[in-house]
């Protein structure tokens, strides 16, 4: 006979938002359930290897915090854990972000959820949802031991890919009117960098240019970003690209093994042709591919692109972006923004966290209710951590009153 839990919010994917949701709930006074699929948390920050975090700040010059709450603490326990783990800067492009060292990023999610008393399984696929009068009462998951049965009053959906929406029957979108995504990719770590070299996009570029001519293939993006974190010789490098055409096995399978190709010969581009690069080293391959885009929830309200650009503030604002569109529909080339005015936020109201035809299902992270455009603004980490804090308090204050 299968187990069976019960909780009062259970929230599927332990990534950024799925932690700021599950604190979120836990400080709310509700029993809490974070389930995750992989054996650490930290979603495309970790598994990914991503290792920036964006959105904290506002876009551009004069940069304002919009991002507190869990995300902050977050960044504190990563520093109280080792000083140099936390690093901000001015990117390439010129916004204030935080490069962070992903290793102490999952330890300081263990302690935080261990500190708010909030029950983690990881190991756990969620693989089916029973659901009755519009709203789900209960949850399939399997691990190395068989099938188990969750039950709960409310459901956050936090997995990145609107899985749980997807299984319990509520109303998804895939990318825009004519079902295109943003390109998916797969960082990978180098060791033995000089970093004091110049390792700008443009500087990425022409190397791999270099590259393409003497005849080094599976090379798709030719300019992208480095990241690096002072004092240290390690860096992340993301590069190797792949437009997603849907999750199942058979086109991850796909995906991963075409990225995993190209990150070889990106290796070999970097030693031949970009200075500081010489003697460096492939220390890590994601472990797996960062995903943009992918399914998202159809909420009900939805933030428009013109809710953006406009900076919108609205009564039932319950997270603030500070982030600006930014959209990666060619696997060759960088990312396209439209511009916001600096120093400026928009409100994400709690519509756009609830599913229009699932009663006790919320969506945080980057499958939250919006167009395209708004959507490759509300997508980046920081703004996410920001979403899950505000759809976890949520679901516990609905598993209280109803």
């Amino acid at each position: 006979m299968s187990k069976t839990f019960q909780y009062d919010v259970v929230i599927a994917g332990g990534g950024t938002a799925g932690v700021a949701a599950a604190v979120g709930a836990a400080r709310a006074k509700a029993k809490t359930l974070l389930i995750e699929r992989n054996p650490y948390l930290g979603g495309e920050a970790t598994h990914s290897g991503v290792s920036a975090f964006c959105g904290f700040y506002t876009c551009g010059g004069n940069p304002v915090k919009a991002v507190a709450g869990v995300g902050e603490e977050l960044l504190k326990e990563m520093e109280s854990l080792n000083s140099e783990s936390v690093d901000y800067i001015i990117s390439a492009t010129g916004n204030k972000n935080i490069n962070f060292h992903p290793e102490y990023l999952k330890c300081a999610m263990d302690n935080v959820l261990e500190k708010e008393g909030v029950t983690c399984f990881l190991h756990t696929r969620i693989i089916g949802a029973k659901t009755k009068d519009g709203e789900i009462k209960s949850i399939q998951c399997v691990d190395d031991e068989g099938i188990f049965q969750v039950e709960a009053r409310v459901f956050v959906d936090a997995t990145g890919d609107a899985n749980l929406a997807h299984l319990s029957g509520a109303d998804t979108l895939w990318g825009d009117e004519e079902g295109n995504v943003q390109a998916a990719t797969l960082p990978f770590r180098l060791s033995g960098v000089d970093i004091s070299c110049d390792l700008t996009p443009e500087a990425v570029e022409q190397a791999v240019i270099k590259a393409k001519k003497v005849g080094i293939q599976h090379l798709t993006r030719e300019k992208g970003f480095i990241l690096k974190r002072e004092g240290s010789n390690q860096v992340a490098v993301l590069l190797p690209s792949v437009m997603p055409t849907g999750l199942s096995s058979q086109e991850l399978t796909k995906m991963e093994l075409d990225t995993r190709r190209q990150v070889l010969y990106y290796v070999e581009a970097f030693r031949r042709y970009l200075k500081g690069m010489e003697q460096c080293e492939l220390t890590m391959i994601g472990p797996s591919i960062g995903f943009r885009e992918t399914r998202r929830i159809k909420g009900k309200s939805m933030i428009k692109a013109e809710d953006v650009l406009n900076r919108k503030k609205c009564e039932d604002g319950v997270a603030r972006g500070g982030w600006k569109p930014e959209i990666h529909k060619d696997t060759d080339k960088m990312a396209t923004y439209m511009d916001v005015k600096e120093g400026s936020w928009f409100d994400i109201p709690l519509g756009a966290l609830q599913s229009d035809n699932i009663g006790n299902l919320y969506a945080a992270g980057r499958m939250i209710s919006a167009d395209e455009a708004a959507f490759a603004a509300v997508r980046v980490m920081g703004t996410c951590f920001a979403t899950g804090h505000s759809a976890g308090v949520a679901a516990a204050v609905q598993a209280e009153y109803g």
